[in-house]
This record gives C-alpha cells, sequence and structure tokens, in this order.
C-alpha cells in the first residue's frame, strides 16, 4: 500500500481502504470504512520500516491508548486500535477540511489573514479540548496528567462544518506515570517552550506556550522564530526574544497583546495557568456573532472551494 493517490480498494482486516490522504516519516493516513459503518475514517497505519524501531513503536501505541481514553468534541475521537498479522493501526474519525498548516499556507498564497474573530475562535476551541486532554482520568478515574506537547499548525484541523480538532498524541507526556515521556521526542522546534529546549520537566502551562505561538502566527502572519538553523531558533526559545505583535499587525488589540505575551512568558509561573485560564482571559477579545461554526465552514469553503465542493457532493449522496 502506498501513500497518496488512489489506488484499489484494498483489504486491511476489517477495513476497506480507498484512497491515500497523507504520509510522514512514522506513518501512513487513509481513507477506510470498516465493515457494517456508513461513514469513512481515517485508518493510520505504523509504516512497515518502522516497526522494529522500539521509540516510533511507543510512540504509536502512546498516541493509541491516549486517544481511546479522550471524548470531546475539539479532540479527535478514535474509534479502533490494533494490528493485523503485526500491522499497527489507529482508526480515527474523518475530519473533511483542512489542517491549520494548510489554511496558513493558503491565506499566504493569497497574500491574506485568516480574519481575527476566526483565529480567536479557532484558539477557544483548541483551548477548550485542551483542557478537557489535561483534566482527563483514566478508567479508575486517576487524573492522568497528560501534556499534548506538538500543539502545531499540522495538528489542527478545521472541518468544512466549522469544527476545530485537536489531534496527534504521539509524544504526550502521561504525568500519572511518573511523568513518563517518548525518549528524545520533541514536537516541531519553533513551537517548543524553553524548558522543552532545556530538557527540563514540562506541564500544561508548556502547551499554553505553544497556544501562544500559534495565535502570534495567526494574527500577525509571520513565524514567530525565523531564524535559521535549528540550533538558532531554540537559543531564541531559551533566551525568550519575542517581539511585540503590535510591530507587525497594528490592528492587534494592546490587551490581546498582552494576553499572548503572557502565553509566551520564558518562566511557566509566569503564563496562563491553564488552558482554561487562557481561553476565559481570550473571550472579551473577538465577537462569536462572526467567530462561529457556520462562518468558518464559509469561510474554510471558500478558501478550499474544489475540496469542500466535492465534500458537499459526498454528503449529498450519502
Amino acid at each position: 500500500m502506498g501513500g497518496k493517490g488512489k489506488p484499489k480498494s484494498v483489504r486491511f482486516g476489517d477495513y476497506t481502504i480507498t484512497e491515500g490522504i497523507g504520509e510522514g516519516g512514522m506513518c501512513l493516513v487513509f481513507r477506510a470504512r470498516r465493515d457494517g459503518d456508513t461513514r469513512d475514517c481515517a485508518l493510520k497505519l505504523l509504516r512497515q520500516d518502522q516497526r522494529q524501531d522500539p521509540r516510533v513503536l511507543e510512540m504509536f501505541l502512546t498516541e493509541a491508548d491516549i486517544s481511546m481514553l479522550l471524548r470531546h468534541p475539539n479532540l479527535m475521537k478514535t474509534f479502533d486500535a490494533g494490528d493485523v498479522k503485526g500491522r499497527y493501526y489507529i482508526a480515527m474519525e474523518l475530519i473533511e477540511g483542512a489542517s491549520l498548516s494548510e489554511l496558513q499556507l493558503e491565506a499566504r498564497r493569497r497574500a491574506v489573514l485568516v480574519p481575527p474573530d476566526f483565529v480567536m475562535f479557532i484558539i477557544h476551541e483548541v483551548l477548550d479540548g485542551l483542557e478537557a486532554l489535561h483534566q482527563a482520568t483514566g478508567p479508575e478515574g486517576n487524573r492522568l496528567g497528560l501534556v499534548h506537547r506538538d500543539i502545531t499548525p499540522h495538528n489542527i484541523f478545521i472541518g468544512f462544518d466549522g469544527r476545530v480538532i485537536l489531534g496527534d498524541f504521539g509524544i504526550a507526556q502521561i504525568g500519572a506515570y511518573g511523568g513518563a515521556e517518548i525518549m528524545g521526542a520533541m514536537g516541531k522546534i519553533g513551537y517548543l517552550p524553553p524548558e522543552a529546549v532545556l530538557g527540563e520537566e514540562v506541564d500544561a502551562r508548556s502547551d499554553v506556550f505553544a497556544i501562544g505561538v500559534n495565535l502570534f502566527e495567526l494574527l500577525t502572519g509571520s513565524r514567530l522564530y525565523d531564524v535559521g538553523t535549528d540550533e538558532e531558533i531554540m537559543d531564541e526559545i531559551v533566551e525568550g526574544r519575542i517581539p511585540r505583535p503590535r510591530k507587525l499587525n497594528q490592528g492587534i488589540a494592546r490587551e490581546l497583546e498582552a494576553h499572548i505575551l503572557k502565553a509566551l512568558s520564558r518562566r511557566p509561573k509566569d503564563r496562563f495557568e491553564s488552558a482554561e485560564e487562557m481561553l476565559y482571559a481570550l473571550e472579551p477579545q473577538w465577537s462569536p456573532v462572526i467567530g462561529n461554526p457556520r462562518l468558518l465552514a464559509a469561510f474554510m469553503s471558500s478558501m478550499f472551494r474544489e475540496k469542500a465542493s466535492k465534500w458537499r457532493r459526498s454528503q449529498k449522496a450519502s
């Protein structure tokens, strides 16, 4: 089975794979449908050549374990996980839309910014899901102490129905298991907080920092760290040199700028204590009359016309 493209249908256990929809260094992702289901799902398969790497396998199994426990409208739903003849898989809900990264690329191509009320709504929804992740409990009711550690535009998904979903829990830290994490695994460099770069303990405030980076970049249209090599970026992160957002976009309100800079504080104790605290602080900074699922859906359809039209046709057919 390959990556992108449209191969013939292929059987995989209880699933029929119809199309490759994504790939990375660790996994392949396919559109598939489980026997007896009426909707397609996203079937993530661990690459054959990665099965022998214990670190990669642990990351994949960690994502499967964590995602099966999470139930929140802004967190990626997982329906099934396991292996078929030694080939590991995770079956997740299929988000018909685009990643935040794809939306940013399309906005740059058109030389426009994502409207601020849509930005704030997207961040609001991610924070709501993130708070649920941080508060998640295990089967016996014990709080797991989860930290996502990889909140980037590639892991935030926006549906053509206006839903906003946070996904990819492959390198999450599980505090309840003695701070267990995938050894040597880090999120994308430009979204790491100083404590992660320094190899220090991370917690929910580390995810708040990553939210701050996303918010900064969405509202300014610029990368927060755009200095060249990974080593140079990590130096910038550790030194805590954060440009004022209003220097790049004077349309940003001063109070909103203060909230962004608080989230990006070098010391965790100076940030918002939780995703929920940041969510409440940001609420006065946007209007739900504009920032809402219905209008976000219309905006997404205007940005990805062909893809959205194909989705609407499939909805009518089903």
